[in-house]
């Protein structure tokens, strides 16, 4: 099978693999969809930075590793134990492996796992491939081929709320002011959560202008930058992260939006030093509160939350082959961001 396999910082490789079998309680998927996030552009630019060099500790794998925390595809296969009604199925890759065993696993928190594996980002080989050999507990059935891509970014929204949650308990969220940074595929599914889902009155705000207009077009409110004042949500929610090639922290700036007493969470992933004034956060009783991946109990949730989406996730959506995912992908991610939300892999 063809595959594209990341071997270190600025080198990927497409390669021709063998074809996987599935083995006891597997699956195998032929994909269809594939998505490109910032997080694998990150690695291929600076990294590896989640993406391990040493073997895992749960599953012996290291690098050479084929990306891609995103897809979904068709079962073609299935190994012992089971069920074969399973052959021909569409279904979303569920990425997140857990050990099971330790303190953070035993209290539901699978995400925050000492031993996590994640499909195409540790431990594991992902979806840029032609075919992909996942545990039958980590697939999630999907009608509509768009969704293949999103469902791992649905989850990471759920989990923000679910992080909200925790520290606030049951509110009304209908007169909650919600600004969402970043209108990338996280920042999309991240403020679909929350305005379809939650109830809450979300804006969007992005400084490219091509995914403010596509944030438009798929129904949210959006917001310029330069209309954004100071203190005026109660929750600010950080899904842009780091880019390489650019000097704006979200993080930083979304301290100033929120509301005293307002929470802001982490979702995107920085990997360098930010600066701000802990000050600001003190006397003002700002909270920072950071949300990591998803727990595996909001998959139980996921069904109710995907009736709720009023998003046409196709018009999202640019499609390239896995030949030119190199070229047309992963170059066009770094420079080109003016041009696209989902890039997706057609597999």
């Amino acid at each position: 099978m063809l595959a594209l396999r990341f071997y270190n910082q600025r080198d990927i490789r497409l390669e021709k693999l063998p074809k996987p079998k599935p083995k006891k309680e597997e699956v195998l998927i032929k994909v269809t969809q594939a998505g490109i996030s910032q997080t694998q552009i990150n690695e291929f630019i600076e990294g590896p930075f989640f993406i391990n060099k040493e073997p895992h500790p749960l599953t012996g794998k290291a690098i050479p590793l084929i990306p891609c925390q995103e897809y979904g595809g068709i079962i073609e296969d299935v190994g012992k134990g089971v069920d074969r009604s399973l052959i021909g199925k569409q279904v979303a890759v569920l990425p997140l492996i857990s050990c099971g065993k330790c303190e953070h696993c035993l209290k539901g928190k699978e995400n925050l796992c000492e031993k996590m594996a994640y499909h195409g980002l540790l431990g594991l080989d992902g979806g840029f491939a032609e075919y992909s050999v996942v545990n039958v507990k980590n697939i999630f059935p999907v009608e509509k081929e768009e969704l293949l891509t999103f469902i791992e970014p649905i989850l990471v929204g759920m989990n923000t709320f679910d992080i909200y949650r925790h520290y606030n308990g049951k509110e009304d969220f209908k007169e909650k002011k919600i600004l969402i940074l970043g209108a990338g595929p996280v920042g999309i599914s991240v403020g679909a959560v929350w305005r379809d889902y939650v109830k809450a009155d979300v804006v969007i705000n992005d400084i490219l202008s091509y995914r403010m207009k596509k944030a438009k077009e798929v129904g949210f409110r959006t917001v310029e930058k330069k209309e954004l004042k100071k203190n005026s949500f109660d929750i600010v929610i950080d899904a842009a992260g780091m880019d390489p090639l650019s000097t704006q922290s979200a993080i930083v700036e979304g301290i100033d939006y929120i509301k005293k007493g307002g929470f802001l969470i982490s979702v995107g992933s920085y990997f360098h030093p930010v600066e701000f004034i802990p000050s600001e956060l003190t006397f003002n009783e700002k909270n920072i509160i950071s949300s990591m991946a998803y727990s595996l109990k909001l998959i139980d949730e996921l069904p109710e939350v995907l009736k709720s989406l009023r998003i046409n996730f196709k018009t999202l959506i640019q499609e390239i082959t896995l030949e030119k995912i190199i070229e047309e992908g992963y170059y066009r991610a770094e420079v080109e961001k003016e041009s696209f939300v989902r890039i997706v892999v057609r597999c």
